[in-house]
């Protein structure tokens, strides 16, 4: 597997640590640079930073991503995957109408509110030719193409649930729907690490809650699952959450699915999902392993 980390550098703060030739210019004020986490300057980047925040408050960087490549011999005898639904649209269900029961959340981290009505979207905002798409809350959603291969190869643990249109709640969409997956419990552990960013472990605790549920703002590597949680079903859900609750926005569990629909999925070159390989512990299985001890880290 190599990581190459992306950055959304502000074009001002990029020469201190870049060449004018180096990366990509996003319009007039910001730079997107891709570095190993091998290449030297790599800890500059999180230096700058912390110091360009504490002088000024603002950043080198605003936005960040790390993208996992992995050879074909990786993916053919990978266990379990981390499945990430990519291809995203608004407004959001919340906005056109969908209603969610709060009484279920977390009354501090507001993790686990629960669905209470049909999903009501702008069905035209749905991207066209792209077989699994989200709302920016999260929504998640698939062709018909998607739930007809489901139900020919026998995938298991998804629901596919009815889309309506906002101005007409008795006609549901015939192209699309809504993914639910009910199957919950995937344990997250160590060495997961989990952050706000590839240099700040988030050491305040600010995003963590203290019982486990909530492990973080963001998943700094891949996941690990203890083996022993993993349920008999294609496609499940961690049972920790990921994220912070902030408009529009709540925190959410992470999907994984089996080697048999990863397969499925790149051979009918499916689109707007991105995979990786998710590691798993057999450790934890042994009698006597502490528990404590295998908890996913803050990096």
């Amino acid at each position: 597997m190599k990581a190459t980390y992306e950055f959304r550098v502000l074009e001002e703060f990029a020469p201190l640590l870049f060449e004018p030739s180096e990366g990509k210019r996003l319009g007039e004020t910001v730079r997107k640079v891709e570095i190993e986490a091998s290449d030297p300057r790599f800890d500059a980047i999180g230096k700058l930073q912390a110091e360009i925040q504490a002088k000024s408050d603002r950043s080198f960087f605003y936005g960040w991503n790390i993208r996992r490549r992995y050879a074909q011999s990786e993916l053919q005898s990978a266990k379990l995957f981390h499945f990430t639904v990519v291809s995203t649209f608004e407004p959001s269900g919340e906005e056109c109408g969908t209603t969610y029961d709060t009484s279920t959340e977390c009354p501090h981290y507001h993790a686990g509110a629960s669905q209470s009505s049909s999903l009501i979207l702008n069905i035209k905002k749905i991207p066209k030719h792209k077989d699994f798409c989200r709302t920016i809350a999260d929504e998640n959603l698939v062709s018909r193409k998607v739930a007809d291969l489901f139900a020919k190869h026998g995938i298991t643990g998804a629901i596919f649930r009815p889309i309506y249109p906002k101005r007409s709640l008795n006609a549901a969409s015939q192209d699309y729907f809504q993914l639910v997956v009910p199957e919950i419990g995937a344990e997250i552990v160590a060495p997961t690490i989990v952050g706000v960013d590839p240099f700040d472990s988030d050491s305040k605790g600010e995003f963590r809650c203290p019982y486990g549920d909530l492990l973080g703002l963001n998943l700094l590597s891949e996941v690990t699952i203890d083996f022993a949680t993993i349920p008999e079903a294609d496609i499940f859900l961690t049972r920790q959450f990921l994220g912070m609750r902030r408009g529009l926005l709540r925190p959410e569990r992470e999907i994984l699915i089996s080697p048999k629909l990863w397969r499925l999925i790149v051979s009918e070159k499916l689109k707007g999902y991105e995979v990786e390989v998710a590691q798993l512990e057999p450790l934890s299985m042994k009698a006597g392993d502490d528990k404590g001890a295998n908890q996913p880290s803050n990096s």
